[in-house]
Formats: structure tokens, C-alpha cells, sequence
């Protein structure tokens, strides 16, 4: 078996386009090209990776697993390109990162401002949401670094973690909600949530502290907006779990009021994830000191060049 660079590109197209036609559009070639990379592709496994049918192409269980494969591939081959012409001092590539609702309010924007002074030529695509929405992207290299909360307990071996800072979260309602006087989370225990999909994250620490009273959250609506959770509870009975950065910088909170309970919430704490495997390229890694940087009030644990160049 002997796999070709344009065999898998063209494979990794198709996928992602959803049809040979689309993908040779996108690959700038022609279709019996493309037609031909994937013939000779599933030629050298000696398997079918995709199906084609009349609404387009579906992958074969064994494309499923040549995907993932390829995707790392084509990014790392992308990446050690783009961090030797960053060593040789072409300020040039692309960051892709994956932000949690809190850090893009709260640090992402002074960042942004300040990584653009420094290079202006380079592509940054930020991605918002929860962790499990982008752990997957991270493990194939289709992100660079991701900065989220995550459970203490839990163990991503295949990543490095670097604690970033830590921030409270604030049960909310809308004004005039009659269990704004609640002292206890098993008092909310039978009123409608709004949450994120979570498996991993802080949010789980609500999860777990009903669960050791034998209690469990009545979650009514899964959402994963931060805007989209504020407007719900300005409008409804539901109560949510939204950070106090969130609150503080979304224009929702003149209509919101927090539930104070008598022992307050632990605090979030975030962390800087990217694969063990693969290094960041030096622009990345410029940019997730900047995220260090700006977390943290004294330049503890930061590079004394990095310390220069961000004043």
C-alpha cells in the first residue's frame, strides 16, 4: 500500500464537500482527476472509502477512519510548512483556536488587538463554544489550542494543560422570578434550566454537587449560545449557569438578577489544551502566551521576550 499526498488531498476535499464536483471546483482540478486520485486511493487500501449516490457522497466505515488520519496529516504537512517560514521570519499562516464563551467577552478581545499589532498578515479563525465541541477538532489538528473549563478530576493525556485563570459563575433569572430567594440548589432543583451540552466542563460541578443529595437538574432546553441562553431567561422562568465575566459584558444583565445562594458556587477554572503530539507553530505559541499574558496580573510563568514585545 502506498498513499499519495494528492490521493489524500482529494479524498479530504470530496469529504468535505460533499461531492466530486464540488471538490474538484475547491481543489482547482478537473473532475477526472479527482475521480482518478480517488480510484487509485481505495486501489492501495483495497477498500471502498466512499459511496457514491444520487444526494451526493457518504463515507464507508473504513473512509471514516481514513478521515481523521488524513485531516491530521494534511494539517501537520500545513503546519511544518508554516513554522519554517515562521522560524526564517515570514510573518505568514493561520491560527485556528477554540474559545469559551467567557474568555472571548472577557481576554480575547485585547489580545486580538494586541496579536494584530504583531502580525497583521496572519489568518486567525476563533471558534466559540463548549469543550466537547472542539476536543475533536484539537485531536485532528484543526485547531491549534483551545481554552475552556474542564472538570479537575478529568485527564486529557494526549494534551498539554496549562491553567489559565479561574472565574465565578452566577446562577441567573429574570427580574421578578419567584425563586430569587433561594439559598440552596435543591431548592432549584425543579425548575427549568437552560444549559449547554457538557460532559467534561465546569457546568458538571452543579451536576455533581445535586447529584450527593440524591437531587438532579431538571434540564428543559440545551443551548449553547451565551446570547441565545440570556435571551431565554429574560423571557422565561428557565434559570441558567452563566459566568459573571458573560453577564458583565452581554447587554442582557440590566434584566437578569442572580440567585445568591448560601454557600457560593466553586469557581471555573480554564485551561490552555493543544496536542502533546505536535508542537505550535511560533505564531500560535506567541499567541497563546498572549492569552497567559493577559490572564494573569504578573508575568509569572511567561517568557521574559514575550514580556517586551507585549507592552
Amino acid at each position: 500500500m502506498s498513499l499519495k499526498l494528492n490521493q489524500l488531498r482529494a479524498f479530504a476535499e470530496i469529504a468535505e464537500c460533499g461531492s466530486i464536483h464540488a471538490a474538484s471546483r475547491a481543489l482547482g482540478l478537473s473532475q477526472p482527476a479527482v475521480t482518478k486520485a480517488l480510484r487509485d486511493l481505495e486501489e492501495s487500501l483495497g477498500n471502498q472509502v466512499v459511496i457514491r449516490g444520487n444526494q451526493g457522497i457518504t463515507l464507508t466505515k473504513a473512509g471514516e477512519h481514513l478521515l481523521s488520519h488524513t485531516n491530521l496529516i494534511l494539517r501537520e504537512l500545513l503546519l511544518a510548512e508554516e513554522s519554517v517560514k515562521q522560524c526564517l521570519g515570514n510573518e505568514v499562516g493561520s491560527v485556528n483556536i477554540g474559545l469559551g464563551a467567557s474568555i472571548a467577552c472577557e481576554l480575547m478581545p485585547e489580545v486580538i488587538c494586541k496579536f494584530r499589532q504583531q502580525y497583521p498578515k496572519v489568518n486567525v479563525k476563533i471558534q466559540e463554544g463548549q469543550l466537547e465541541a472542539h476536543i475533536d477538532q484539537l485531536r485532528q489538528g484543526k485547531l491549534d489550542f483551545v481554552i475552556n473549563t474542564l472538570q479537575s478530576n478529568l485527564e486529557y493525556h494526549e494534551f498539554t494543560k496549562h491553567k489559565l485563570t479561574e472565574m465565578p459563575f452566577k446562577i441567573i433569572a429574570r427580574k421578578g422570578h419567584p425563586k430569587l430567594k433561594a439559598k440552596t440548589l435543591e431548592e432549584l432543583q425543579e425548575c427549568d434550566w437552560v444549559m449547554p451540552t457538557t460532559r467534561s466542563s465546569y457546568l458538571n460541578t452543579v451536576y455533581d454537587i445535586l447529584s450527593q443529595n440524591g437531587h438532579g437538574l431538571k434540564h428543559a432546553i440545551t443551548c449553547e449560545s451565551y446570547l441565545s441562553t440570556l435571551a431565554i431567561i429574560t423571557r422565561t422562568d428557565c434559570i441558567g449557569l452563566v459566568s459573571h465575566a458573560a453577564i458583565k459584558h452581554y447587554t442582557y444583565s440590566n434584566l437578569l438578577e442572580e440567585i445568591e445562594l448560601e454557600t457560593p458556587l466553586p469557581w471555573a477554572t480554564y485551561y490552555l489544551l493543544c496536542r502533546k503530539a505536535s508542537p505550535l507553530t511560533p505564531i500560535a505559541n506567541y499567541l497563546a502566551e498572549l492569552f497567559l499574558y493577559q490572564a494573569r496580573p504578573l508575568f509569572k510563568g511567561v517568557n521574559p521576550e514575550l514580556q517586551e514585545r507585549c507592552r
